[in-house]
């Protein structure tokens, strides 16, 4: 690499460790005041950086929640995606993919439960969960935020595509509709963590953790594979 690509390289890392400076400030903001009541002016006193600054490496409120949203889904889709191709048996790299989706979401539990509660992501929710038309009209900044969530959802979903894939074509889970389980499996998690959310604040014991693994594989596993138990 020559000399200007090693600039080039060094302002990227530069920019994204900016970036991610802003970004925590304002996950740290919204704690603290919620979304609604978050202001660029906020984010630049956390981060003790001027609003200009702040401005250079985010666009506004909107693209700070979308960014935050979207840095979380990516950094777990990564770390799914490691899991996958990684060693083990299907059912082991499964089982290690339930584990690290429920860790993710205790670690955003605070977070979540803010933006939940929090008015304009209730509105938010609303257009999400209901029919088209059916909510009332959507902003553009809302319907991009929309889709990018539904997007960086349908990646996560993927993953655990491809570890059912894998275990239907060894044998060890049951024949059936990879794509459709994944959804499924993702549609349990989902509710067992939303009940989390609000009905504790215990730390998500290895007990429990390891009975919904075991609930998620035991149901797909191929009656006919003397597979270990999980």
């Amino acid at each position: 690499m020559n000399s200007s690509g090693f600039r080039r390289e060094r302002e990227l890392r530069r920019r994204e460790s900016y970036r991610e400076h802003i970004l925590h400030a304002a996950e740290q903001v919204i704690l603290r005041k919620g979304y609604s009541a978050l202001t660029m002016d906020d984010v630049a006193r956390e981060a003790h950086l001027s609003k200009a600054t702040v401005y250079k490496y985010v666009a506004g409120k909107g693209a700070l929640l979308s960014e935050i949203l979207g840095h979380s889904f990516d950094g777990l889709r990564d770390r799914l995606a490691a899991i996958a191709d990684g060693p083990g048996t299907p059912g082991d790299r499964l089982g290690r993919l339930v584990q690290t989706v429920l860790r993710s979401s205790e670690e955003m539990a605070p977070f979540n439960r803010v933006l939940l509660m929090d008015k304009a992501m209730l509105k938010l929710m609303r257009v999400f969960a209901s029919p088209p038309g059916k909510a009332g009209a959507a902003s553009p900044a809302d319907r991009k935020l929309l889709a990018m969530v539904k997007h960086k959802r349908q990646e996560i979903i993927e993953v655990g595509a491809r570890v059912l894939e894998a275990g239907i074509a060894s044998g060890e889970f049951r024949t059936m509709d990879a794509r459709q389980a994944a959804f499924f499996v993702e549609a349990v998690l989902q509710g067992y963590m939303h009940l989390r959310v609000w009905q504790s604040d215990a730390p998500l014991s290895s007990a429990a953790a390891e009975s919904l693994t075991r609930f998620i594989i035991e149901g797909i596993r191929n009656p006919e594979c003397s597979g270990k138990e999980i």
